[in-house]
């Protein structure tokens, strides 16, 4: 009994693998952690090793993720993920899409995490197909520095509502980055608008960090991201990135800071203006950072 238990298992355990080898699915991230209320977007990248067509998204819930803690236990879901378009992939042929999690599951624990996803292959007899497990951290950002300041909303006669900047600094990948999170000011609890990560930056900092509030509500920061360069960044109230650049230090100017015109407004002083990957809105040489994507971490 026992061993005709264990070759039946045995037997399973192959044809999965075989159905696995057909149809390669795997779930990537490039990143080991997310800072806590971060966007959770991972890939999925589906390869036809077989000699048939695989019709994909032609039903709801081609594609079912489960997410679980390291220690096994389920997280709470809050939906389904939309519908992906119809798409045929042809024998030898490959396909990637991009999902956004945490609008579904709750990511709102620090700790460990794992993401499993099954596809279905209609046309294959409704065969299910798994991808490896990926593990990632979410992790909380070391809070630097807090801005707060009022801003008017579009119906009038109301007061205006408080947001609430705060700078954070967390490991990614094993590299320091600067984060933003926008936020009201509902204490204990916040309302997050938006984290994202601004640029790398270096382990010792210049003390007089560059972080002002312009008149119009967009906040503007200047930091030291790399030995003798800075990256200016300006975000709306809305937690959106509005611009990015990168300054290198000027031997005759100096490095870049921030400073504030008679009007109100802010502006760059000093330093020496540098194209680079980080650049916001982007040419056509780094599709990654466009308008409506998630932010791609450069090297």
């Amino acid at each position: 009994m026992g061993r005709n238990w264990f070759i039946g298992v045995l037997c399973v355990c192959f044809v999965s693998n075989v159905w696995a080898q057909l149809l390669d699915v795997r779930l990537k991230s490039g990143r080991d952690n997310f800072v806590l209320n971060e966007q959770v977007v991972v890939s999925v990248s589906v390869r036809n090793n077989s000699d048939q067509l695989a019709i994909l998204a032609n039903e709801k819930n081609w594609i079912q993720f489960t997410v679980s803690r390291a220690q096994g236990v389920p997280v709470a879901k809050h939906g389904n993920p939309p519908e992906g378009d119809v798409f045929v992939l042809k024998s030898g042929k490959a396909v990637a899409r991009e999902v956004r999690l945490d609008s579904f599951f709750d990511f709102s624990e620090p700790g460990e995490y794992v993401v499993s996803a099954v596809i279905v292959i209609p046309n294959w007899g409704n065969k299910k197909i798994e991808a490896m497990p990926l593990r990632f951290q979410i992790v909380r950002g070391h809070d630097m520095a807090t801005l707060e300041r009022g801003i008017s909303i579009a119906r009038g006669g109301l007061a205006p509502v408080v947001r609430r900047y705060t700078l954070q600094k967390a490991r990614v990948n094993g590299k320091l980055f600067m984060y933003m999170r926008v936020s009201d000011d509902n204490s204990p609890n916040f309302k997050i608008y938006n984290v994202m990560a601004l640029g790398t930056m270096i382990q010792t900092p210049t003390p007089d960090l560059g972080f002002e509030v312009d008149t119009s509500g967009l906040v503007h920061v200047c930091f030291q991201s790399y030995a003798r360069n800075y990256l200016y960044c300006i975000v709306n109230p809305a937690g959106d990135l509005v611009g990015r650049r990168m300054y290198a230090v000027n031997n005759t100017k100096g490095r870049p800071r921030l400073y504030k015109t008679v009007r109100g407004g802010i502006e760059i002083s000093g330093g020496q203006r540098i194209v680079s990957t980080w650049d916001f809105p982007t040419g056509r040489g780094n599709p990654a950072l466009l308008p409506g994507k998630r932010l791609t971490l450069p090297r």
